[in-house]
Parts: structure tokens; sequence; C-alpha cells
């Protein structure tokens, strides 16, 4: 793949170039294909060739065999130039007359400019960012390391002289998102500070094992009870979220109309056959949603839990990326990490992680009936997460960097279970 970088010291108004006798060209790298959130090699490639401490901003363009990254210089104080590599002005005649034909288009293309700017794809936000940190921590940090960015959020790693600190950063859709984390003490890492109107938290470093490497099953066991917990802990009215957070029942995010719109949605995906098969589907999937006996019964949900988001510190488990969440049908919340389980270890052991997320809800229902709750919610969790994405989440971005490996993911999970949800009926 071939990695090709505008980048610009904006208060110099100067651009980098790389220079091959009269020819200059943007700087590049081939590398494999990583993805295009994870920049750490990015940094370190101008930090090690070009001795220039860098902040990308984002994926500029996205091309099957070529990416394009706008990359901002944050140390502009010094702007080393070396014998195969120069600055210049961007609007320089010389230098659009210098560059290649596909690389004037590229740099036209730039100086026109976007509609489309997340707040971090702007230059100078990084800067604000770094200090508020600095009013928080009050000096105590030697490190700001960018971590990742792209439409859905920025992350950078604060490396203190005591801990290390995360802040993010999230757009509008996933605004809820600092609010939920700060609101599960004991079951999400410490926050630190929120900034709201700039949608950006800072949390606490957690150390240990992501559990989705995990071969302990009772880590796994106990991270379904702590879901269970504050899952509970919110009906009762015990654990409270400062800011508005979505509501998304079950029985209206699947209904008619958006089953409709979604199946539409997805004409370019499918093969014809299962377009057609999804429509018929959707009578027996309405009425799978009428047997829910918990329709009412709201809780948060993670929306995206699974091994991955869990790191067990000091035994604990500990919740993290909380930009998914929602108030809806808590049993939403484990079906990912069964089928985990089911995957990595066994079917009984799923069946164990799942009975020992049930015997916490002791109290709304019989055993049997809350396992019977759980396998119609199980059914249905494809469909309420493609709906979910496809009519809340998509439109609100941009490049929906990864539409296709989501919807990918769920509508094989619909598509296979249709025979059962016609036998459910």
């Amino acid at each position: 793949m071939l990695y090709q970088f505008i980048v610009y010291a904006k208060k110099e108004n100067l651009m980098l170039f790389d220079v091959s006798g009269e020819e200059w060209n943007f700087p590049h790298f081939y590398a494999l294909p990583f993805h295009i959130a994870d920049i750490k090699k990015i940094n370190e490639y101008f930090n090690k060739q070009y001795n220039l401490f860098t902040n990308v901003l984002k994926c500029w363009k996205k091309e099957d065999s070529r990416l394009i990254y706008e990359v901002e210089v944050l140390d502009t104080d010094h702007l080393p130039a070396y014998k195969y590599s120069d600055w210049a002005a961007p609007s320089s005649a010389n230098i659009f007359n210098a560059i290649s034909v596909k690389e004037k288009w590229i740099l036209q293309q730039w100086k026109e400019g976007s509609d489309y700017q997340m707040p971090w794809f702007q230059y100078g936000f990084r800067e604000k960012t770094e200090e508020w940190v600095e009013s928080k921590l009050l000096g105590r940090f030697c490190l700001v390391e960018q971590v990742r960015t792209w439409e859905k959020g920025l992350l950078l790693k604060i490396h203190g002289f005591n801990n290390n600190y995360y802040v993010k950063t999230v757009p509008p859709i996933f605004g809820h998102e600092p609010f939920v984390h700060q609101s599960m003490t004991k079951y999400a890492p410490e926050v630190i500070s929120i900034d709201e109107k700039r949608k950006t938290y800072m949390m606490r470093e957690i150390n240990g094992e992501l559990l989705g490497y995990s071969e302990d099953i009772q880590q796994w066991k106990m991270t379904v009870r702590r879901i269970a917990e504050l899952q509970k802990k919110y009906i009762q009215g015990e654990l409270k979220i400062n800011r508005t957070i979505p509501i998304r029942p079950v029985h209206t995010i699947i209904n008619e109309e958006r089953l409709h719109k979604t199946i539409s949605a997805l004409e370019n995906y499918i093969s014809n056959t299962s377009y057609q098969n999804l429509f018929k589907s959707i009578p027996d999937v309405l009425s799978l949603v009428q047997t829910l006996k918990f329709k009412t019964l709201l809780s948060v949900d993670h929306g995206d839990l699974f091994g991955g988001n869990v790191i067990v510190e000091g035994g604990e488990p500990l919740i993290y990326d909380w930009s998914d969440s929602s108030l809806t049908h808590p049993f939403l919340s484990i079906v990912h990490l069964t089928e985990e389980v089911e995957t990595f270890f066994s079917p009984t052991l799923s069946e164990e992680v799942l009975s020992a997320y049930i015997d916490e809800w002791e109290g709304y229902g019989q055993k049997d009936e809350l396992i019977s709750e759980f396998l119609i919610v199980q059914l249905l969790q494809p469909i309420y997460y493609i709906i979910v994405y496809l009519l809340i989440i998509s439109p609100s971005l941009h490049d929906n960097i990864d539409k296709e490996e989501v919807i990918d993911g769920y509508i094989t999970k619909w598509i296979d279970n249709i025979s059962e949800i016609s036998g459910q009926t």
C-alpha cells in the first residue's frame, strides 16, 4: 500500500516535499496495510526520517492502493531541511510546476479545502487540547502521544510523571460517552475531567490484560456479573447518568418502517436472494419482538461489548469505549460476549457465562423464562444493531470507513437466523 502525506506547518505556511533533482513530491512510504485510524507508524516515520514532531489530522483520501493523510507539524520553531527534502509555500507557482500531474490535483484539492471537518481534523485543535490537559494535570506530564484519529474520535495518551492518562474526543453522535463513562464508577476507568463543549474527556490509564486474551473463564463470568450489577443499579435508581443517553428500546427500533428502510439500504451489499429473504422475514421479526417480556425494562447497553473493550486490572474487569451505549433491553449487552466464549472456549462454557449473568437477575423472573428472553434477544441483536448503525449512527458520519465490515457482520447473522426466527413465531 502506498501512503502519501500532505505535511503542513500552518503558522509558517510551509509544506514539506521530497526533492529529487528538479522534481518535487509529497512524502510517502510503502507498507503493509494498517487500520486507517492507527497512525502511530506515521508519526514515528516523520520523527525518524525528518526529525519532525507531527500530528495526523485525518486520512484525506482513501483509494484501493493508496491512502493520503493530512499531517500537522507541531513544533514549527525548527523546520529541518535535508538533502532530499525541503519546505515551500503551497501557493508557490514554482512548486506547482515541479510536481507531477497527480500531485497537482492533490495540492489543488487541498487548497480548495473541505466543508467536512471534525474539530480534531483542524489545525490547532491538538495544541488547545494539550493546554486543557496542562490545566487539569498542572503540568505533571512529559509527553503527549497520538494513538488514533478518524471521524469516530481522537485518542491521545498522556505520559505523566506518576500516572498515565488517555484523552478522548468524540463526534456529536457520541456526545453522551464522557458522561456515561463518568457515571460508571467502579465499572470503568476513572474519569479525571470532562470538557463538555469540546466533547473531550480524560481518563486514568488502566494496566492489565485485555479480557479477549484471557484464558481464565472466571474473568469472563465476573465481567457479565458486573454488567448485570450496573444495569440493575440503573434500573433501581442507584446509578445516575448526568446527561442524556440515547433511548432505544428494541420494540421502537425494530419496527416495520425501519426494517423496510434498512433492508432497502442493503440492496447493493447482498445478493438478490438474500435481499428478498430479508424482506420476507419482516413479519416474523416483528412477531418475535412482541414475544419479549421485558420490552419496557430499559437499562444501559454498552453497544459494543466484547473482549477487546474490557481490561482486567487487579482482578477487576473495567469496561471502556461507551460511545455506542444507549438505554435499551439490558440483555443485548452480553450477546457478543457469550458468542466469543463459545468460539474461544466451548458451547458449555458459554452456557456457564450466560448462567452467571442470568443468575444476577433473580427476582425479575424464573431462570428458564429469563434464558428464553435472552435467546429471543440474541436472535434480534444483529437486526437491532444494524438498524441503529445504518439509520442513526452512519448518517451522522461522512466516511464510514468500517461500514462494510459492520454490515457484513450483522447481515450474515441476520440471514443465518431467518429460519430460527421463523420457528420462534
